[in-house]
């Protein structure tokens, strides 16, 4: 595949994928420049696989369900019909709202009491 030289506005993105299932195929594609970040064949004993993006990405993997994403450290949530090999588009931190901060293991043990 060639190597598209785009520059995207905006800061970079770092995105780290793990899996929890033996021998997963994954692509990482930028939307916007249709680069190929990333591609591989993971499993649960390999370390994460760290990718630098700008802007929005489509993910594609043969089980997509049996994966972790983390985008700039915060875990990304697969919507909820995104099973298989169905592509997941990951979103531009940039321009998505901010997620709510995590809960610490303390607030939770008080909200149960």
């Amino acid at each position: 595949m060639k190597k598209a030289s785009v520059a995207l506005p905006g800061r970079p993105h770092q995105i780290g994928i793990t899996s929890f299932k033996s021998k997963i195929r994954f692509q990482l594609t930028e939307v916007e420049s249709s680069v190929l970040r990333a591609e591989g064949v993971i499993g649960p004993g390999d370390k994460e696989v760290l990718i630098t993006v700008k802007g929005a990405t489509l993910l594609a993997a043969t089980e997509v369900e049996a994966l972790r994403v983390q985008i700039d450290g915060r875990r990304f949530l697969f919507p909820a019909d995104a099973i298989g090999a169905t592509p997941v588009l990951l979103p531009d931190t940039a321009t998505a709202p901010p997620l709510p901060p995590p809960v610490s293991d303390a607030a939770k043990v008080k909200k149960k009491r």
